[in-house]
């Protein structure tokens, strides 16, 4: 057993050690938030039962989960500075890592993924462009495949790899070792669905409310797990 915080990798330069360290956390949290959001709303199943039960609240919850995301790759894919303040992003670790082999193309690649996340921050959740707000139907956002999220994910945890391989023989697993919490979840939530029906003697609750629709496009979803 180690006491050393998730990230840490001997032989790293101390200038970029507290930033990795950092980073890697950062990308940890961002594949257990993105693979709680794909088995809970992925599965149509799933959000029969969420909509069956509170389909308010799971829709509050699902944009919740949705913007945090979006926010949170945004973040990681900051330049170096934003009004003169250097950011703790992907990037800013890139520059001080170029003569890692491999890196530029990560870059390339990662940057290349983040630009719909990026457009859709801009317009939507860090700001409230005028022409989306007021006439959606008229400058309409795309929505953002899932295998778009996957791949952000997968770039960034090879960046960080490629960057410890360089320095070490170490090797970082981003994949949340908790895997069932939303399994767990819609189970018993199920449970208390069909309880209550065979108490009532009712096939399906009707209620006056927002259906949930996941803000992610569902049909380009990729393979979990």
């Amino acid at each position: 057993m180690t006491n050393e915080p998730f990230g840490t990798c001997s032989n790293l330069p101390d200038e970029i050690q507290d930033i990795f360290i950092d980073l890697c956390q950062d990308i940890a949290i961002l594949h257990g938030k993105w693979k709680l959001y794909v088995d809970l709303f992925s599965k149509s199943e799933n959000i029969e039962i969420l909509n069956d039960l509170a389909p308010s609240s799971f829709h509050l919850i699902e944009k919740s989960i949705a913007d945090d995301l979006i926010i949170s790759i945004c973040r990681l894919s900051d330049p170096l500075e934003s009004f003169g303040h250097t950011n703790l992003s992907l990037l800013t670790l890139i520059d001080r890592m170029n003569h890692v082999h491999g890196i530029k193309k990560g870059k390339r690649d990662f940057e290349n993924k983040c630009k719909p996340v990026r457009k859709y921050r801009n317009k939507r959740v860090g700001h409230n462009d005028l022409n989306f707000a007021l006439k959606p139907h008229d400058t309409p956002l795309p929505k953002i495949p899932r295998k778009t999220f996957d791949e952000i994910l997968k770039i960034a945890a090879n960046i960080m790899n490629l960057i410890s391989g360089h320095y070490s023989e170490t090797e970082f697993d981003f994949q949340p070792a908790q895997i069932d919490d939303a399994d767990s979840l819609i189970s018993w939530l199920k449970k208390g669905r069909d309880a209550f029906r065979d108490e009532h003697g009712v096939k399906k609750v009707k209620r006056y409310n927002k259906s949930l629709h996941p803000t992610f496009d569902r049909r380009a979803a990729a393979k979990s797990g």
